[in-house]
C-alpha cells in the first residue's frame, strides 16, 4: 500500500507451469498441477492463472501474492485440524 491507500500496479509476468520452479524453486510443476486441479476456479478468479488459447499461464507476481496471503494453506482433503 502506498501513502494514498492505493495498491501499486504490478505488471503481470506470465510463465508456463513447467517453468515455475525456475522462478520459485520451492514449488514443483507437479505441486502446482495439483493446486490447479483442486483450486482452478479460485486461481482464475484471483488472476493467478489465465488461459491463452489452450495454454495455461501463471501470472507470477499474483501467484506470489496469493501464496503469501495464505490461500494455499489447505489445498485438498482435510484442513489439518484448523
Amino acid at each position: 500500500m502506498t501513502a494514498n491507500n492505493i495498491t501499486p500496479h504490478v505488471e503481470p509476468q506470465f510463465i508456463k507451469p513447467s517453468k515455475l520452479s525456475d522462478h520459485e524453486p520451492a514449488f514443483t510443476e507437479g505441486g502446482f498441477r495439483h493446486l490447479q486441479f483442486t483450486k482452478a476456479k479460485e486461481l482464475e478468479a484471483a488472476g493467478v492463472t489465465v488461459r491463452f488459447g489452450r495454454r495455461l499461464l501463471i501470472n507470477l507476481p499474483r501467484f506470489r501474492e496469493w501464496i503469501a496471503e495464505g490461500n494455499a494453506r489447505v489445498i485438498a482433503g482435510r484442513n489439518g485440524g484448523l
